[in-house]
């Protein structure tokens, strides 16, 4: 699909969801290419969807019409939420999903598969160049700038973000027989007022 039709996909999902008699504001759509595993997510505090672009280009249209649903019940679902916590796949987003026609499933269902991405060195990651402005994005980190056309400026420091996840049952380090599914992750993200748009390295 292209920008349009993504588009289109989403006023539809809306109006669907209108009718339905929830309120939603309709979120702003973002295509981009997003690294790693996930395929699009929602951004609660920029009432933001942000699609994969080689999912939106490769998938078929009944797995990327059912992300569009996936990602806009977790914007109805947050919008409408009075708790101090966010719902993600929750009962209330598993309901919202279920009646604007989604499967309700957390992960992707469908024949797409999401292409390993390309390893880089320093060299040709400096030298891709920007085809956004950096405000588009909210934050990044190191690489993720890189792969913007951006880089962080000297003297910056950015901040660190800590966050627990659900993953695949695994044994727990040290303890014989015990396993687990929780984790811990962290990363330390950059925000646009400390990039700059790259130039490309000087060879010798």
């Amino acid at each position: 699909m292209n920008y349009t039709d993504l588009k289109i996909a989403l006023d539809n999902a809306v109006n669907h969801a209108y009718r339905l008699g929830y309120k939603v504001e309709t979120p702003t759509l973002f295509v981009d290419s997003i690294y790693g595993s996930k395929l699009a997510y929602y951004q609660h505090g920029r009432n933001k969807i942000v699609i994969d672009e080689h999912f939106s280009k490769n998938a078929s249209i009944d797995e990327i019409e059912n992300t569009v649903i996936h990602e806009l019940a977790h914007a109805i679902a947050e919008q409408n939420n009075t708790g101090k916590k966010r719902i993600w796949h929750g009962d209330a987003w598993k309901a919202i999903n279920t009646e604007l026609g989604g499967n309700a499933s957390r992960y992707h269902v469908g024949g797409y598969q999401k292409p390993e991405p390309k390893k880089l060195s320093m060299t040709e990651l400096f030298a891709i160049q920007p085809t956004k402005p950096a405000i588009e994005w909210e934050r990044g980190t190191f690489n993720q700038w890189l792969r913007r056309g951006y880089h962080v400026m000297k003297g910056q420091h950015g901040q660190i973000q800590v966050w627990t996840f659900i993953a695949d049952e695994y044994e727990l380090p040290g303890q014989d027989g015990k396993t687990g599914n929780a984790g811990k992750a962290s990363a330390v993200y950059f925000t646009p007022d400390q990039v700059e748009a790259n130039k490309p390295k000087e060879t010798k």
